[in-house]
């Protein structure tokens, strides 16, 4: 549902935040606190713009929450529906220049979910992220471009390592677009350039990589692509434990604790 186009055009009209629950406390923290103390792997609320009172119930997807408003449950035309009922009521104050940049805890995360998405990674290598925000937003945030890329910071205080996970980066700094390989450790720079360049200079470049990109990549089928995981050995050690607290004590269930 959320890679369909008319469901894409609904959330528009709201802030979509993704939890990182396997990266952060905090956010577990929130996904338990949108499943009355338990944990799974991710979870769905729409709050309203205090960000804390909630518009919908809370649960594990957006289908078995709205998709019970004039229709049967799991009907994505209900869901829209439900949203757009939702949105209506709300006045969008704030524009695209105002977006924060995305920006993952880590540099081997941003990878392993551009691969998991199978999306192109836009790496900005500065030490000075402030006086790129607007270009940034300029390039990722027009109509023809959001939500078609990942985006992450690479900083010389906080991630000196970056480029042990990267091939083919020239330089210290730069915009780097890469192509995570089909497991998400490691990643191939395919086009780079220096942090003068423009908006339309990036867009540019962006463009033309994703349509390579979409030639040549073919979509995973999920348990093949974890059977073939499991076969290789392939492990990515997350931030946190992995595995599920289906009954609320604040311990991941051992019997459902696994490996990705």
């Amino acid at each position: 549902m959320f890679s369909q186009d008319d469901f894409i055009a609904a959330s528009r009209d709201f802030v979509c935040v993704r939890l990182e629950s396997y990266e952060s406390e905090e956010h577990q923290q929130l996904v338990r606190n949108f499943l009355r103390g338990a944990f799974a792997n991710t979870a769905f609320c729409i709050l309203a713009p205090d960000g804390k009172t909630r518009l919908s119930g809370s649960g594990r997807s957006p289908s078995a929450l709205l998709g019970r408003r004039g229709g049967p449950v799991g009907d994505k035309g209900a869901v829209i529906r439900a949203m757009e009922e939702i949105s209506s009521d709300y006045t969008v104050n704030g524009s695209l220049s105002d977006a924060h940049i995305q920006d993952f805890h880590t540099i081997r995360q941003a990878i392993n979910v551009a691969s998991g998405d199978q999306r192109l990674l836009l790496l900005t290598v500065t030490g000075e992220r402030n006086k790129l925000s607007a270009v940034l937003q300029e390039t990722l945030n027009g109509p023809k471009m959001i939500g078609r890329f990942h985006h992450d910071f690479a900083e010389k205080t906080d991630e000196q390592n970056w480029s042990d996970l990267i091939e083919k980066a020239k330089g210290e700094s730069g915009f780097l677009i890469i192509q995570a390989d089909s497991f998400g450790l490691k990643g191939t720079v395919v086009s780079q350039l220096p942090l003068s360049a423009s908006a339309e200079q990036l867009k540019s470049s962006l463009t033309k990589a994703n349509t390579v990109f979409a030639q040549s990549e073919v979509r995973k089928v999920y348990g093949k692509h974890l059977q073939e995981g499991r076969r290789k050995g392939i492990h990515f050690e997350g931030g946190m434990p992995y595995g599920e607290d289906r009954d609320g004590d604040g311990v991941i269930d051992e019997r459902r604790r696994g490996r990705r």
